[in-house]
């Protein structure tokens, strides 16, 4: 009875085995409220592991894809949230062009299909010369847009003042100047829309129902108006966002820095993870590809210097009352620390891990208890059912990555006034993530946020006990480590959870 017991719960079990051995170590090594501190960092890093891991999980376990471009989904969010909130100006010089060509390009999607519908096959040289057509418009019309645009200028800006480095009114072009780009970029999009579906295999196509057709148009005016009523708003714009307190900039940043990288992940799966699905290995080197690609393109628009995005006034406020008792004097008096057994810890750091637990939580939900949640699982389980069900499972592989994705980039723009901004601030925490799902087993969201909080509380050990190093019994001074061993600890962990449990501690074998 015994090991049948221990047989039904050894993923339990070797859990907090893990959990208790780290905190037996630390309350052994350090006084209470150096071990409290210990404990807190490394449920703050844990809750910046599992923002990357569970999307990792997630991805992988409905999709069956390594997405190692989830490291720069987070760097991504961390500097479009940091635009946002310190540089808007160059958020309201961009999002205009990219409305117009998307909405250029579902306008262009509905007139080819509409068209092809209507005349059927045509000989094959026509359809060649047509879609090459096209293709010469979408490149042409582009040039046109986006020549003499000049990211970099609307970069050098300062978060006190609008404009900063280089004056808004230099930075930007003239309102007639836009004007033209956004109209160039509609019909970019139309012709690029127009090209990429008249060069996909009609026998493959899907008909749309005339309802969404309809909707769709509705959406793609709805973004070209929206593209051109933006353009005379961008300096107006500019100088409303950074007259808002640091409190509401750094909601619209977590809220952009989501959204952009939900957009991102979407356009990824949809234009390069979508015509792979049968080549796995080609995954891999797509998305450790787009690393590449994308740090490239970062740097050439922010520079390869970083920045350090401000703490938002709620979490940074000084004053004879700081640091605050506890939390609830906190709500109060707002100090940038708070008292945790007679040691101050950071009260940004507490947010962290509030939104660690507030996304487990709501993802949770959302998996457990929505229609979107049970299609999910399904398809987990068997896409193919799914798909024979009625159930477009290929809408629900984009909302699935783009849902991971948007994970990330809200871990990035969090890890902002943490860990600044930077190009190499999505490697490190992907390493982890990585290592927090292996943990807790490809696919397995509990266990991706399980893995995550054994992989933060290790490396905020192994970071103390390379700090203080060991005092042995007859030496005068402490024997220091390489930093290195603190990030090998996650390692050794990892490597024992697979040699009990080869699938991980909450995997399943197929």
């Amino acid at each position: 009875m015994t090991v049948a017991f221990l047989r039904r719960n050894q993923t339990v079990l070797v859990t907090l085995a893990i959990l208790a051995g780290l905190v037996l170590l630390m309350a052994s090594r350090y006084p209470p409220r150096v071990a409290a501190s210990i404990l807190l960092s490394g449920l703050t890093l844990g809750s910046l592991y599992f923002l990357v891991a569970s999307g990792l999980s997630l991805i992988f376990g409905l999709m069956d894809v390594l997405n190692f471009a989830q490291g720069l989904l987070f760097m991504m969010g961390a500097y479009i949230g940091y635009t946002l909130y310190a540089n808007p100006r160059m958020l309201w010089n961009t999002l205009p062009l990219a409305l117009a060509l998307m909405g250029g390009g579902i306008i262009g999607t509905a007139l080819a299909r509409s068209a092809w519908q209507r005349t059927g096959a045509l000989a094959l040289s026509i359809e060649r010369a047509i879609v090459t057509g096209a293709w010469i418009g979408a490149i042409a019309c582009s040039i046109i847009g986006f020549g003499g645009f000049d990211l970099i200028a609307l970069a050098s800006s300062s978060a006190v003042v609008a404009g900063g480095a280089i004056p808004t009114a230099q930075a930007q072009a003239s309102d007639a100047v836009f004007f033209g780009r956004v109209i160039a970029l509609v019909l970019a999009g139309l012709f690029f829309g127009a090209a990429i579906y008249s060069g996909r295999d009609r026998h493959t196509i899907e008909r749309s129902r005339p309802q969404r057709q309809r909707r769709n148009l509705i959406l793609a005016v709805v973004f070209i108006l929206l593209a051109l009523a933006l353009t005379p708003l961008r300096l107006a714009g500019e100088q409303f966002i950074l007259s808002l307190s640091s409190d509401v900039r750094f909601i619209l940043a977590l809220i952009a820095g989501a959204l952009s990288g939900a957009a991102l992940g979407a356009l990824i799966e949809w234009g390069l993870i979508r015509p792979l699905y049968a080549r796995p290995i080609y995954q891999v080197l797509v998305t450790l590809g787009l690393v590449y690609v994308g740090t490239e393109v970062v740097k050439s628009i922010w520079g390869p210097a970083g920045f350090y995005m401000d703490i938002p006034a709620l979490f940074n406020t000084g004053g004879e009352n700081c640091p605050s008792p506890d939390l609830i004097s906190w709500l109060s008096n707002h100090c940038a620390s708070i008292d945790v057994l007679g040691r101050p810890f950071p009260s940004y750091r507490m947010f962290i891990i509030f939104l660690g637990g507030a996304v487990f939580i709501g993802v949770a939900i959302l998996l457990k208890r929505t229609r979107l949640g049970m299609t999910i699982r399904a398809g987990v389980q068997d896409s193919d059912m799914v798909q024979a069900l009625g159930i477009n499972v290929r809408r629900v592989f984009t909302a699935v990555f783009a849902l991971g994705a948007a994970l990330a980039a809200l871990g990035g723009v969090a890890a902002a006034p943490f860990i600044g901004v930077n190009l190499g601030i999505g490697q490190e925490l992907l390493i982890q993530g990585f290592i927090a799902v292996v943990i807790g087993g490809m696919g397995s969201y509990p266990g991706a946020a399980i893995g995550a909080l054994i992989v933060g509380m290790a490396r905020a050990f192994g970071d103390q006990f390379v700090l203080a190093g060991i005092q042995l019994p007859g030496m005068e001074t402490a024997i220091k480590f390489s930093p290195s061993i603190a990030r090998a600890s996650t390692v050794l962990i990892m490597a024992l959870v697979l040699l009990i449990r080869p699938t991980g501690l909450f995997g399943k074998k197929d």
